[in-house]
């Protein structure tokens, strides 16, 4: 198993396409020695020209599955600051591993439960998948709910991606599958076979205040919070704040989810992060970006810019595993502040892990990743997956 990465900041599309076929070429040693799949992530200004990018890949290896998707930044260690132009691509060389590619369109979001059908039928297509990489439109795609579908099928499937990036409304994005490109839905694949991919997911965040509990909730509107309107409760929780805590509420505040056994405490990762997104005075509710269970455990978060700090501790136990030939690398924030330092934890991973690991990636909308074996859509947070081969060659 082989995994090469390369990236370009040339403005003219054809020419950074090809700069990049050239550059995995050199690394995998060859024109001869083919990619069984190839990633590729563009930012906008390559948008409209994504047909080109694929043309390339596919001249160069026509048995390859490729997908790509737009990006709002590009992560790779060769692209020094956010630009304009930018491509990043990783191509896989995976002995031993079945690749299935596959689409989900609008149409397939219309029966209930979501997708499960379609799940269903990759499954039957290829079967016991050790991994899926989803990339997603973030205006058509209900993800969070496609996700949870998954979950009935083929509980605890480790899947990362990330939502398109850059665009400002509806059509902006594109997805590649192949030699087709689309404005909406989802492109994915499917790997079985040979393969094992250890996620992390780092989140940033400091919990602050009590526990409460979501009483009453409408969708991803809190009404109450352990039996008080949910504005009264996060009143009263933060005039019992630090004024350090105090000072972090002021660059957002996040309301986190527990994920796990009821039965354990949960800590720093143990949450499903969304940011609060309204204040209704009149109905004391809280409204967050995204869907809240009624009844679940409830903890608001605060940015403490302890991301990086965060990742490498995660990262410790992989140091005692066998090298992994492959990293990938989403996240997503507001503006474009936390870009440097996502850019710069890359470093930080090849220096925690004590080796030259080839990482690409993108900011996006949103990533997914799992928390606890369960698959979840996040915001503000980075998901790394390391890809190595489950038994290694002889």
């Amino acid at each position: 198993m082989k995994c090469v990465s390369a990236a370009t900041t040339q403005v003219e599309t054809g020419k950074a396409a090809l700069e990049l076929v050239a550059e995995l070429e050199r690394q995998l040693g060859g024109s001869k020695e083919a990619p069984d799949l190839v990633l590729f992530f563009a930012s906008p200004l390559h948008a409209q020209f994504t047909g080109v990018i694929v043309s390339a890949l596919q001249e160069a290896w026509r048995d390859a599955a490729i997908l790509g998707t737009t990006a709002a930044n590009v992560l790779h260690p060769m692209v020094t600051r956010p630009a304009r132009a930018a491509i990043a691509a990783m191509a896989f060389q995976l002995p031993g591993v079945a690749v299935v590619p596959f689409r989900m369109k609008l149409d397939d979001f219309e029966r209930t439960p979501i997708c499960l059908d379609k799940w269903q039928g990759l499954l039957e297509t290829g079967p016991d998948p050790r991994l899926l990489f989803l990339f997603a439109d973030p205006f058509t795609t209900p993800t969070a709910e496609i996700l949870e579908s998954l979950e009935m099928v083929a509980p605890g499937l480790p899947t990362i991606g990330a939502l398109a990036g850059g665009a400002k409304r509806p059509g902006g994005h594109i997805l590649a599958l192949n030699d087709s490109l689309h404005r909406s839905g989802l492109v994915g694949v499917s790997l079985a076979g040979n393969l094992r991919a250890d996620v992390v997911v780092s989140q940033g965040y400091k919990p602050v205040g009590r526990f409460f509990r979501a009483t009453r909730v409408e969708g991803n509107v809190v009404l109450e919070l352990s039996g008080v309107p949910a504005l009264q409760a996060l009143e009263q929780m933060v005039s019992g704040l630090t004024r350090e805590e105090q000072a972090l509420l002021r660059r957002g505040l996040m309301l986190g989810e527990a994920v796990g056994d009821e039965s354990e405490e949960p800590g720093r990762g143990d949450f499903l992060i969304r940011p609060v997104v309204g204040l209704d005075h009149e109905e004391g509710a809280i409204s967050v970006a995204g869907l809240v269970g009624e009844g679940h455990r409830i903890r608001f978060q605060v940015w403490d810019d302890t991301l990086i700090e965060d990742l490498k501790l995660m990262l410790l136990p992989q140091i005692a595993d066998i090298p992994a030939v492959g990293g990938l690398l989403f996240g997503s924030w507001p503006g474009r502040r936390p870009v440097p330092e996502l850019r710069f934890s890359i470093g930080e991973i090849q220096t925690t892990l004590g080796y030259p690991l080839p990482i690409t990636g993108f900011r996006g909308s949103g990533e997914i990743g799992p928390i606890r074996g369960v698959n979840y859509l996040h915001t503000h947070t980075a998901v790394l997956a390391l890809i190595r081969p489950e038994v290694r060659a002889a």
